[in-house]
């Protein structure tokens, strides 16, 4: 069971979560966040479960989560960058998440565009930003999933997956470790550079430089990943031409 008195006492500030709801088990966490958004009119609201039964990554992929040994959340927030930089937010959390993990464990980890968390080429995380336009602003429902204490990992998951626990040698407490998560995200909402959030993500990522496939023109071609704009896009080279792109990588 997921303690949320014991994630509470470790936030260091509540300005970015008035309401904390978990379920000990649901079908999808941005679900209930939507649903309770709808209900409530109002963000800041986190959903945890210790099992999440039908819990999607991006492009409608499944999230496998054994019950009671990983991280499965969603948090609603309010808009913080402008419309023309809303892909930041997507680079936001994944920098929250390495520097939480960094300081709670010293665990060096890197991330795979846009938002998937990756110890040495193998998955221990991803994240699901939903939007919502209301009037001129938007809400976005960040989905966490973050792979723990799992060790049974499905055969066809066992070699691109890790969790926390295989890395460290032992469990790992979730309580604390979210809320370190939570605290960076808290330090980075504050401090709300946009330069620094991209530079972070790309002190993090594990394929600047290196040959990627992407869809493009409606077809898969490679083309090598360099870097960031500053409206938060990636910036791909392919045919000696630099395109500003949002979608899927394959790493080569």
């Amino acid at each position: 069971m997921f303690f949320t008195p014991l994630l509470e006492g470790n936030l260091k500030s509540h300005n970015l979560i008035s309401e904390i709801i978990y379920y000990p088990t649901t079908k999808s966490t941005n679900k209930d966040a939507w649903e309770l958004y709808i209900k409530n009119n109002q963000t800041r609201i986190l959903v945890i479960s210790d099992n999440q039964i039908a819990g999607k990554g991006r492009y409608n992929n499944s999230w496998f989560s054994s019950p009671g040994k990983n991280i499965t959340c969603s948090l609603l927030l309010n808009q913080l960058f402008p419309i023309e930089k809303i892909n930041i937010h997507a680079l936001l959390i994944p920098v929250a998440i390495i520097l939480g993990i960094k300081k709670f464990l010293f665990i060096d980890l890197e991330i795979k565009w846009p938002n998937d968390i990756l110890f040495k080429n193998k998955k221990i995380g991803g994240i699901l930003i939903e939007s919502k336009q209301i009037k001129k602003k938007f809400i976005l429902n960040c989905g966490i999933g973050l792979n723990v204490n799992e060790t049974d990992f499905p055969l066809e998951l066992k070699s691109s997956s890790t969790s926390l626990k295989e890395i460290k040698g032992h469990i790992v407490q979730r309580e604390p470790l979210l809320a370190y998560i939570l605290n960076e995200l808290t330090d980075l909402i504050k401090n709300l550079s946009e330069k620094d959030i991209i530079k972070l993500w790309l002190t993090s990522c594990c394929h600047i430089n290196k040959r990627i496939c992407f869809k493009h023109n409606g077809k898969e071609v490679k083309g090598t990943f360099k870097g960031l704009d500053k409206f938060g896009m990636a910036i791909i080279e392919h045919d000696n031409k630099f395109i500003q792109y949002s979608g899927e990588i394959r790493t080569l």
